[in-house]
């Protein structure tokens, strides 16, 4: 029988993958989960990776430098990428390439097996 060290809820990997480091940076962590693609229906491969970083949402508060490249620069508008409704997270691969995953496919967090 295995010990219970070796599992951890969602909620509790959620939690762990949201800890800061003492300069602010999220805390690394290893993660593997299964791909998915809800437009075609595919996926199902097991992806592992360490030393991954949740990625922070942006602040749209904060006041961008006035340059003639963004006076010049056409206006666009982004969807809000609502990780809470789609259950998804952004997360910084250790080669600095960001991944978006989807939580309910989290198969384990450090080593630890997720339960649902």
């Amino acid at each position: 029988m295995k010990n219970d060290e070796d599992f951890i809820f969602l909620n509790d990997a959620l939690k762990l993958m949201n800890e800061r480091l003492v300069n602010g940076q999220f805390r690394p962590f290893n993660i593997s989960f299964r791909t998915f693609n809800g437009q075609n229906s595919t996926g199902g491969k097991l992806r592992i990776i360490e030393g991954a970083r949740l990625l922070p949402n942006k602040n749209t508060d904060k006041k961008e430098k006035i340059t003639i490249e963004n006076v010049l620069k056409e206006e666009t508008t982004k969807r809000p990428p609502n990780h809470w409704t789609n259950r998804t997270r952004n997360i910084e691969l250790p080669d600095g390439n960001v991944r978006k995953i989807r939580i309910d496919f989290i198969i384990s967090i450090n080593n630890k097996k997720v339960i649902y």
